[in-house]
């Protein structure tokens, strides 16, 4: 039984759900106390419940602890099992961050799994949707991570509403990644959406591309959607793709913040993010690979401009489950983490 304490490193979500993914993908039970001890709301919230209610379902664990509010879980996985799923988180809770946890589980399974999910999309402090299926899917998918993702309405906070669908394919494993350097900068890609607010993607993405072309003569490729949802809201994504490494800002709509000040905001994070030249990946994501990389069964390598909270947590908790991780370089300075190899392969269903 490995024991963790939740209120440790970033004292958030992150812990329980890094936990549930490497408990289900390799047998390994584990217990998690103080769950979000310093938190203004201590303990379980609902889309946390949601995780672990999920990572339950599909590998039929037996669970203590699973309530609302719970300040400590106890997590006995049996084996994965592909199969079709639904999950709900009834609050706007982030989706994206459920996918997560699930889809690298699902993916050790010998058959393709179907997913379907509601909650929010588009929440802050969460990847976007649109984060998860351009940006965190197309690293993952080097580490040969096979999923689709799919938006059936879009939910922003806070009443959510949302739908997404997601297609994971058995893992092809051993995979090693390494991005340590950026290369050439490729291509910069933008996409714009909006939700009953006629108008407001364009402006964003006006903004955004006027920002690019002023300060760096850079040129960006746009997607401007209109997305359906059962409340107003808008969002922005940029993407700067590298040779090897690659970056990625987004921002949610917020009240009496206009579309033009949106635009040129996310265009300024991707501008200091290239201006850096530091990490092969941007602070977000460095965090967000590094289970995939645990359970590639090859490990890895990536920098990142930032180390940040987030990372250290996960690396240790990855490490507590045998996995060798290791970051480097000072918290909020340059650095990377560093992933073993998976000694014993996950365990997969028949």
């Amino acid at each position: 039984m490995i024991l963790l304490d939740g209120a440790q490193g970033e004292g958030g979500g992150q812990i329980i759900r890094a936990a549930l993914a490497l408990s289900a993908a390799t047998g390994q039970p584990f217990h998690i106390t103080r769950i979000r001890a310093g938190r203004v709301r201590p303990g379980l919230q609902p889309q946390h419940l949601a995780a672990v209610r999920a990572a339950a379902m599909l590998c039929g664990a037996s669970v203590g602890g699973a309530f609302d509010g719970s300040p400590d879980v106890r997590f006995e996985p049996g084996p994965v099992r592909a199969g079709e799923f639904r999950f709900e988180i009834a609050t706007a809770g982030a989706l994206t961050l459920l996918l997560q946890t699930v889809v690298l589980p699902l993916a050790t399974a010998s058959e393709p799994s179907r997913i379907e999910v509601t909650g929010g999309t588009h929440v802050p402090r969460s990847p976007s949707f649109h984060y998860l299926a351009r940006h965190w899917a197309a690293v993952a998918e080097r580490l040969g991570l096979h999923a689709r993702f799919d938006l059936a309405r879009a939910g922003f906070y806070p009443p959510g509403g949302g739908e997404a669908r997601a297609e994971v394919q058995p893992w092809k494993r051993p995979a090693r990644l390494v991005l340590e350097s950026r290369g050439r900068l490729v291509a910069i890609r933008g996409t714009a959406g909006a939700a009953r607010l006629p108008g407001v993607a364009e402006r964003m993405q006006r903004a955004a591309r006027e920002r690019l072309w002023e300060s760096r003569r850079l040129e960006s490729a746009w997607e401007v959607l209109e997305v359906p949802a059962p409340s107003k809201g808008c969002f922005l994504l940029l993407e700067a793709i590298f040779e090897h490494g690659r970056g990625a800002f987004g921002l949610i709509g917020e009240r009496r913040v206009r579309a033009e000040a949106l635009g040129d905001r996310a265009a300024r994070q991707l501008l200091k993010f290239l201006d850096s030249d530091e990490g092969a990946v941007d602070p977000h994501l460095a965090d967000q690979l590094v289970v995939p990389l645990a359970l590639a069964g090859g490990g890895g390598l990536v920098t990142t401009p930032e180390v940040t909270s987030h990372l250290e947590t996960v690396a240790d908790v990855v490490s507590r489950f045998g996995i060798p991780a290791r970051t480097w370089g000072r918290r909020g300075g340059a650095g990377g983490v560093e992933v073993g190899r998976l000694v014993d392969p996950p365990r997969s269903g028949r």
